[in-house]
Formats: structure tokens, sequence, C-alpha cells
């Protein structure tokens, strides 16, 4: 903060998952923000009706790995299996899945611009958010062709955007 005027915020956040490969277990997500109080400037010293106004920056990042453990491993899972006429049960193992080696940090950037503006000591407020969200390598389950024995497998696909004015 610089004269109860210029605000400004840095971030680095470090997450390691061992959800992921080694050479993809660590994301990195910056983010940033700066705000301007522009009421307590010079220029703004003789309007009385604004009790405060401020301008907001902000641009940031975060990860998703909620996803189930190994999944870039092939792990088996024990079940029964029945045969013959009598319905023998019998135990075997089976692999549960599909494994990826490349699955990756899911990745959120979020921007904002924002302006917030109280008026007649308070007694007023407004507040207005631009905002954007744009999210890639979507950790989703992806149809694929039977020929592997499975009907899905997990990756990182596609991508979403949303963005709007509160």
């Amino acid at each position: 903060s610089f004269d109860k005027k210029y605000i400004l915020s840095f971030n680095l956040r470090a997450d390691g998952s061992s959800k992921f490969m080694e050479g993809n277990r660590w994301g990195y997500f910056p983010s940033a923000s700066f705000a301007w109080r522009i009421a307590k400037e010079k220029f703004m010293e003789n309007v009385k009706a604004v009790s405060d106004l401020k301008l907001r920056l902000s641009y940031g990042t975060v990860g998703n790995n909620r996803i189930n453990d190994y999944l870039y491993i092939q792990t088996f899972a024990s079940n029964p299996y029945f045969y013959g006429i009598n319905g023998q049960s019998v135990f075997g193992y089976s692999s549960n899945y599909l494994p990826n080696e490349l699955l990756k940090w899911e990745t959120t950037v979020s921007k904002n611009i924002g302006l917030d503006l109280s008026l007649f000591n308070d007694r007023f407020g407004l507040t207005v958010d631009m905002y954007e969200n744009k999210t890639k390598d979507l950790l989703l389950s992806v149809p694929i062709a039977p020929t592997y024995g499975y009907s899905t497998q997990l990756q990182n696909v596609g991508q979403t955007k949303n963005r709007g004015i509160e």
C-alpha cells in the first residue's frame, strides 16, 4: 500500500499432488491485484457527495486435482467370478481403468475489473464487476474406442470460458 491510495498484491502458490506423474506433479499458480482509491486523490477533495471511489483490477490462477488417486498407473482389484453349472465363485484380479501418464493440473485463469462507489457518507453504495474465467486442460472422462477394453479414459481435454458483469 502506498499513500492509502495505491494497493498492490502478488501471490505465487505452488501445489504438489501425487495424483499426477512425477513430471506433472507440481502446479504453479500466480495471482496479482491492484486497487486505486480514486477518492483519496487531490482532484476529488471538493466532490463532497463521494465518500469512497475505488477501481480494482485482478488476475489469478488456481489448479484443480480433484480426481481419484493413481490414475496414471495401472491398478488391479480383486473380484469374484462365477462359472460352471452350480455357480462356483473364484476370485481373480482385473484392471480398474485405462491409465493415463499425461494427466496434469486443470487450470483456471480469472480476470476481474471492478469499481466501488460510496455516496453521501456511505449511505448509498454501488459495486460493479466485469469478470472472465477461463479453464483449460479440463479433467474429464472421455469416450474411447472399445478396442482398448474400456469405454472411457480420464484425460485433460477442452476448455470453458465464463464472463459477465455483476
